[in-house]
């Protein structure tokens, strides 16, 4: 799942949310949509850095009747001695839903913040598409991307959900699992550049440079389980909370050198990963 929303914390490049499902009978209508969200932590394709990454994320976004949006946001990151923007994206696309059918395609240009040390601030700008329908007992999804860093990822998303609505319609459970398949280019960035960029290792007084192993293989990624919960308010107030699950696989092998004084020594070894659990928060709000 390498794309990100208009307006929720899928804008921290998670994926790509599904388009909001409409009646066919329904007259559609420019709109605006603002909103907020908080990320408790930055991970992607089950990836996270070594200290977590919140993110408070305001946004607008114009959506024309015709189908198209334009959305902008801005990433807050608290936190002793952060405490800074370290992400602003600007995206815009096509969405169309029916009572079944969803699809959505976005281009997306990222702004992160030099000082970043999250695990996707090597990329610059996406572009993706999500597909989804709704066979009642099921509804399958498929997500494609690519992004750009110092060289171009794609990455494929499968995902099996199906959605509860109770309380008159006004809230709404979509448990989904996925499966993500990418290469990691944009990972093997951020490990050279990010992860032991010369301001953190200031602190241990040696010089580290990294790099990834088999950043260009295709290959699965992790398995997340979420359950997207959304409580509706006059039609015009969302209240949503996802928590999500990330369990990734096929972790990658990382050669450090550390440089002390005038003594350098090599170690490879393969990346320790762990399933995560993280959440969002957040509001968004039609005018």
């Amino acid at each position: 799942m390498l794309a990100v929303t208009t307006i929720d914390a899928r804008a921290q490049l998670k994926t790509i949310a599904k388009p909001v499902k409409k009646d066919s009978t329904e007259k559609k209508e420019s709109h605006w949509v603002f909103g907020a969200t908080y990320l408790s932590n930055s991970v992607y394709l089950g990836r996270k850095d070594s200290v977590a990454v919140p993110y408070l994320t305001p946004s607008i976004g114009y959506h024309d009747k015709s189908g198209l949006f334009i959305t902008g946001s801005i990433s807050y990151l608290p936190g002793s001695g952060e405490n800074r923007i370290d992400l602003s994206t600007i995206e815009a696309g096509y969405s169309h839903a029916t009572d079944n059918f969803n699809i959505e395609v976005s281009a997306a240009k990222d702004f992160y913040s030099d000082a970043s040390f999250a695990v996707t601030s090597a990329i610059s700008g996406r572009l993706s598409a999500y597909l989804s329908y709704d066979f009642g007992f099921i509804e399958p999804s498929l997500d494609l991307g690519a992004e750009f860093s110092d060289n171009t990822d794609i990455g494929v998303g499968l995902g099996l959900g199906h959605s509860f609505s109770i309380i008159e319609d006004h809230f709404e459970v979509d448990p989904t699992l996925h499966a993500n398949l990418a290469t990691q280019n944009y990972y093997a960035s951020y490990y050279s550049k990010r992860r032991y960029n010369p301001k953190r290792q200031s602190k241990t007084g040696n010089s580290i440079n990294a790099s990834l192993g088999n950043a260009s293989s295709f290959q699965i990624m992790d398995y997340e389980f979420e359950a997207p919960f959304e409580y509706t308010i006059g039609k015009k107030l969302k209240l949503n909370f996802t928590p999500t699950l990330a369990i990734p696989v096929n972790p990658s092998t990382v050669t450090l050198m550390t440089t002390s004084g005038n003594r350098t020594i090599t170690q490879t070894t393969t990346e320790d990963l762990s399933t995560t659990f993280y959440f969002s928060l957040g509001f968004s709000y039609t005018l």
